[in-house]
């Protein structure tokens, strides 16, 4: 029998168009009928976020080979059949990223900039000036480029150009000089715009969009646009299109058949919904490609690079992977992530770690008037993402071991599938505690909560935290199909300290009368012996 023919997509090697489509290593799923839509109309300038390994660079190579013309490189792709400009009159490119600029400081910050700066004009084969300031001197190489170019405009593709601020969003002083700097260097853009046929900046987040995208307000921001939703990231009707063979494959070794296959791996990878006008889902391109290459599902996008600024910030915040499953918010808040505030759905959602589960409309009025904005419902993607966020906070946030929760993990899973809660909270939860390095201190209510919920969230129970009542919040709720679980949590009192307070605040209230049982869990962390006490279980 012959040999199955696997096609290969890019891993997190290969982001450059030219060794894709000429590698026999690798093909290039199609996207040039969206990239022709992208910047067919004339003098486009654009904005584009989107997670970490999603394909932005492969996108911006691509778009330098259209701009230069190199049509042999399109050959049987959709443009190669459309009237592009880049066929008659090419275009000169400059392609660069701000990955390059990461200094630790400053000074380094500048200087590196400069040093890119000079990098455009030795390209160009332009002098560098010898005066003036790094973004007065992009501004000379912009003009001067297009001077010299066939069509009197040039292209410009900026990736990663967040990453200059990314090392400093706690050091709001150094951060507000970098951003300053890099207002002026961007703003340049703007006054030279009449040299620039093409301009497209990529990055992750919107952090510095107040500030640095306030001299740069002429730029479209594409992020969230119904028609380039599936512009990044393959679709499941790629899956079933150019990527069959590759799922076909996967599903060979791992003795599944397509449906299967193809099941499985979109509840890993896919969920990705980047435009409320658009239901359409993709997935991470890179995590796929890794699981076609390997033959197995499992994590591979913190692999390439954990975003420590987002753990540290649910860290900071106190929020656990459990909370992240029914997240309220709305286009404001997803829109606008400044450095010196953070809002944590904006940063989930930009960096990955959340995306659109559910839009709401927005209600209307008696008399049919519309006075509010849609909201929406965030979550987690997929099970890589989920798996990310609960290994994420547990090495880099608790500091702990993976390997010695696994046992206990286990056998606390086994105890909530079967209902076993007493032998949950009576076992398996000392357990868990007692796993605390020792040089790890709970100090406070809110860190033995914090725990509590990241010990609970990693058996698949969902703790909701902080439930409203009447008169106040329930630290946790558990929903089962058959019961409903009120937890209140207590530091250096008692346990029955947490059920009197339960009952006497109504914690429990909205549920009793209902089809299902409601049982109140007390629980009281005692420092002295770095563990809890016995928890009192009650009937509410």
């Amino acid at each position: 029998m012959p040999k199955k023919k696997t096609i290969k997509v890019p891993t997190t090697g290969v982001c450059d168009f030219e060794t894709l489509v000429t590698s026999k290593k690798g093909k290039y799923v199609d996207k040039t009928d969206l990239l022709y839509e992208l910047c067919n109309d004339a003098d486009q300038q654009l904005f584009i976020s989107r997670p970490r390994r999603f394909g932005k660079s492969l996108m911006l190579s691509t778009l330098k080979a259209m701009f230069e013309g190199r049509r042999d490189l399109f050959k049987g792709l959709a443009i190669d059949k459309l009237p592009w400009e880049g066929w008659k009159q090419p275009t000169p490119v400059y392609s660069f990223t701000m990955g390059d600029v990461t200094g630790e400081n400053y000074e380094e910050v500048k200087e590196q900039l400069g040093e890119l700066v000079e990098d455009l004009f030795q390209q160009a084969g332009i002098p560098v000036p010898e005066k003036g300031t790094v973004p007065g001197k992009f501004k000379k190489f912009i003009l001067a480029a297009a001077r010299q170019s066939p069509t009197r405009k040039i292209v410009i593709l900026i990736d990663e150009y967040d990453e200059p601020v990314a090392a400093f969003l706690d050091d709001i002083k150094t951060l507000k000089r970098v951003r300053n700097l890099l207002h002026d260097f961007y703003e340049k853009l703007k006054f030279s715009s009449e040299s620039i046929r093409f301009l497209l900046m990529t990055g992750v987040t919107k952090l510095t969009k107040l500030s640095v995208f306030s001299g740069l307000n002429h730029l479209t921001d594409i992020s969230s646009f119904a028609e380039y939703a599936t512009l990044l990231g393959y679709s499941p009707k790629e899956l079933d299109g150019p990527l069959r063979e590759n799922v076909e494959a996967f599903g060979e070794k791992s003795g599944m058949d397509f449906a299967a296959a193809k099941a499985a791996i979109l509840s890993w990878y896919d969920g990705y919904r980047f435009s409320p006008r658009n239901e359409n889902r993709v997935c991470n391109p890179v995590s796929l490609g890794r699981a076609f290459k390997d033959g197995e599902l499992k994590g591979y996008w913190e692999t390439t690079g954990r975003a420590t600024l987002v753990i540290n910030r649910i860290a900071k915040a106190g929020k656990m992977p459990g909370d992240l499953e029914n997240v309220p918010a709305d286009a404001m808040t997803l829109d606008v992530c400044d450095a010196e505030t953070l809002p944590m759905e904006a940063l989930l959602y930009q960096g990955g770690y959340l995306t659109i589960k559910n839009v709401i409309p927005p209600p209307r009025e008696p008399d049919g008037q519309i006075t509010q904005s849609e909201s929406y419902v965030l979550a987690p993607p997929n099970l890589e993402v989920r798996d990310a966020l609960k290994r994420g906070y547990l090495s880099q946030v608790m500091g702990m071991r993976e390997g010695s929760f696994n046992p206990l993990v286990d056998r606390a899973k086994r105890q909530i599938a079967s209902g076993d809660w007493k032998g949950y909270l009576y076992e398996s939860l000392f357990g868990l505690y007692a796993s605390i390095p020792v040089d790890w201190h709970i100090k406070d209510e809110a860190e033995a909560k914090r725990y509590f919920q990241l010990f609970t969230s990693m058996t698949g129970a969902n703790p909701q935290p902080e439930v409203a009542s009447i008169f106040g919040y329930a630290d946790a709720v558990i929903e089962t199909p058959a019961n409903v679980f009120v937890f209140e949590f207590k530091y250096r009192k008692s346990a029955k300290a947490a059920i009197r307070q339960i009952r006497e605040r109504g914690y429990a209230d909205k549920w009793i009368g209902g089809k299902r049982p409601v049982t109140l869990i007390g629980i009281n962390f005692n420092p002295k012996k770095r563990n809890i006490d016995m928890p009192i279980v009650e009937p509410a």
